[in-house]
């Protein structure tokens, strides 16, 4: 980004970002928020990379809104495999969402197993850490090790993976199948 973006992205001139840069000025917190705002730069991030937060600490809440990773199926089949906090080095791209959470990651729904109430195309954020409970919608490792999105359904100890779909069948599993789940679905955003 030339001076003048920088300066018309961040309503400060282009002559004192000049000085920052020329290490002349110090910029007051205010002009170093509109610089990063300007340059997509998340403040989290920026004060981590700056060893201004050490990088096993939780980050600020700097808004009530996030960046969550949305990653492939093929990736949200590995992260019980691997630490759920690689998803973040996989991001094909980043959402913005309510939900904050240590590990969340979106997913885009990419059949039509859960109509009418999720589409393809939608985008759905799923926390690892959360137990699911009964009507709960889960993102589950099957045993061929392919990733399904189904309804949890619990009757007494048997435990139902539930279409929403009639044309799709229920998986039924106890204590002896393989069946593992990779986390538990806390919001949708529908596509228009």
């Amino acid at each position: 980004m030339s001076l003048r973006g920088a300066a018309k992205a961040s309503g400060i001139s282009h002559v004192h970002i000049r000085d920052i840069e020329e290490d002349r000025k110090s910029p007051s917190f205010d002009k170093v928020m509109k610089l990063l705002n300007a340059y997509m730069v998340d403040a989290n991030e920026f004060l981590r990379e700056t060893g201004y937060i050490p990088q096993n600490v939780e980050p600020l809440e700097t808004e009530s809104v996030y960046k969550i990773p949305l990653v492939s199926w093929t990736v949200a089949e590995k992260l019980d495999d691997m630490r759920y906090s690689m998803g973040n080095r996989y991001a094909e791209e980043w959402i913005i969402s309510d939900v904050n959470g240590r590990d969340v990651f979106a997913l885009k729904v990419m059949d039509d197993s859960m109509q009418p109430e999720f589409h393809e195309g939608d985008t759905i954020t799923v926390s690892p850490h959360e137990i699911p409970d009964h009507d709960d919608y889960v993102i589950v490792k099957n045993k061929q090790g392919a990733t399904v999105f189904r309804q949890l359904k619990k009757y007494g100890r048997t435990r139902v993976l539930h279409p929403l779909n009639p044309k799709y069948p229920e998986m039924e599993f106890s204590g002896g199948h393989h069946l593992k789940i990779i986390g538990k679905v806390v919001e949708k955003k529908k596509r228009y």
